[in-house]
């Protein structure tokens, strides 16, 4: 009998589950806020929630899947400890351990954009060394390369958000200064958006189309809109922010020579349309030589908004081979 397994995307803002078979079809979806104010406890017991959620919609048990892959947002290290989700106020938690027990079953964790870049590899036919970039509240990377997450020998790389990008640069909300996540992704756009429309008095659609969390917590939908409004506030940010990320592109095609750099996550999923063509044109920019710029692909992820939760059936799936 084929396995049946549950994937699990625990991001900043929501928690989202896949039930799939081993060859990532999906047979039923959980999702709700995940709420990380409620503390580690609080977001596990949402997630015991979420699972079972989905469960209910894929009709089966939850005691007949064959296991369980979780993404997280922070480095995980081989026993399960979730090192330091900065976006969840987490610092070495055991996140394999309190999931295995509230779920009576094995459970696989790895960084979120690990699994969402191997979930790409896995499920869209890639190959040879694929780097991915996430843009969500956080910027997340993953590095995979012959079917192998490249997390290196203390397993903790492929922090491609917090690779310095500006020197002495803004804050990041690791503590470093200049992180590429401080400048491309929900978080960083929330800081232009406060600098240009409560400093600088720009006009913006944005106060009106936000809801709750004001402009900390701008939907990608709603940044849709206000692109879409020809908002000159939104689109800026987003222009900048597409530039960054460019730059990082062009900095890992020099270092690694992948065949493909995909870009995937909420705002990517919303906007990649519009920011894919700014991304390329900063990567070429940036990369040396320039035939490694155009030997690489850089591509949206094809599996959109399942990539991490795909990516943690994926990853589960290779853990139980």
């Amino acid at each position: 009998m084929a396995a049946v397994l549950a994937g699990v995307d625990i991001g900043g803002t929501k928690i989202s589950v896949v039930i799939a078979d081993e060859s990532g079809h999906v047979l039923g979806r959980g999702r709700r806020k995940s709420k990380p104010e409620r503390g580690f406890a609080g977001v596990m017991a949402r997630v015991q929630e979420t699972v079972d959620e989905a469960c209910m919609n894929a009709g089966v048990l939850r005691s007949a899947l064959s296991a369980v892959g979780v993404g997280a947002p922070s480095p995980i290290l081989p026993d399960g400890t979730a090192v330091s989700a900065v976006n969840m106020g987490w610092t070495n938690v055991p996140l394999t351990e309190a999931l295995s027990e509230l779920l009576g079953l094995p459970t696989f964790a790895e960084n979120d954009c690990n699994v969402g870049t191997f979930g790409e590899y896995t499920f869209a036919g890639r190959s040879g060394t694929l780097v991915g970039l996430f843009m969500g509240t956080g910027l997340g990377g993953g590095i995979v390369k012959n079917g192998v997450i490249q997390s290196g020998d203390h397993f903790l790389a492929g922090e491609i958000g917090h690779m310095t990008i500006v020197p002495d640069g803004r804050p990041c909300g690791c503590g470093k200064l200049g992180c590429l996540e401080a400048y491309a992704s929900k978080t960083g756009l929330a800081y232009e958006f406060k600098q240009a429309i409560w400093l600088e008095k720009k006009a913006s659609v944005l106060p009106d189309l936000v809801d709750e969390g004001g402009l900390d917590n701008v939907k990608s939908s709603l940044l849709r809109r206000a692109w879409d409004e020809r908002d000159d506030v939104t689109r800026a940010a987003l222009k900048r922010a597409a530039r960054y990320i460019g730059i990082a592109a062009g900095n890992l095609i020099t270092l690694l020579g992948p065949s493909a750099v995909v870009l995937g996550g909420g705002v990517m999923d919303a906007l990649g349309d519009e920011l894919l063509p700014l991304v390329r044109k900063s990567a070429e920019e940036h990369a040396f030589p320039a035939a490694s710029y155009r030997s690489t692909a850089i591509e949206l992820a094809s599996l959109g908004d399942d990539a991490v939760a795909l990516g943690a059936v994926a990853y589960a799936r290779s853990r139980m081979a």
